[in-house]
């Protein structure tokens, strides 16, 4: 399991196998949002002022803010989105993605240079994909719960 951590800690978030991140202006409607999300497969978007992130939309803020209240989908995705969402740095290790993770339970983190600049955006399911290539042997052998004790052969 070291090998893992010392892993986690050392490698750059950027070094993960990425899917270009959806980038879209803050001007664009909310029905405009969600039609790129379907068009992409993605349950996100990144929204941008002057090309520096300024939110993010998300499947979530469909569901809260969208659903059941048509009248939102001409409106600006700026004023629905999450503003100023928690991300990480080019340099940052993975460990800070799957803590941020963690402990915020976002399932995407936007990674930004120094000006605020897109640079990527990390999904749970990369974090996962990850792991599995290069952790096989020790991820997919662990059991939902270490501290479980079968009460029962399996198949039995």
């Amino acid at each position: 399991m070291m090998r893992i951590e010392r892993s986690l800690r050392e490698v750059e978030v950027l070094a993960l196998e990425l899917q270009p991140p959806l980038v879209l202006e803050a001007a664009t409607t909310v029905a405009g949002v969600i039609q790129e999300m379907r068009n992409h497969y993605l349950g996100y978007a990144l929204i941008t002022v002057d090309n520096r992130l300024a939110g993010i939309f998300t499947e979530r803020d469909v569901f809260l803010s969208v659903l059941g209240n048509d009248a939102v989908l001409d409106e600006p995705v700026f004023e629905h989105m999450t503003p100023d969402p928690v991300c990480v740095g080019t340099k940052d290790p993975i460990r800070k993605v799957v803590l941020l993770m963690h402990q915020s339970g976002h399932r995407q983190i936007p990674i930004t240079d120094t000006d605020g600049h897109i640079a990527g955006c990390v999904r749970h399911k990369e974090i996962a994909e990850y792991m599995v290539n290069h952790f096989a042997k020790h991820v997919l052998n662990l059991p939902p719960d270490p501290e479980q004790i079968a009460q029962a052969p399996e198949g039995g």
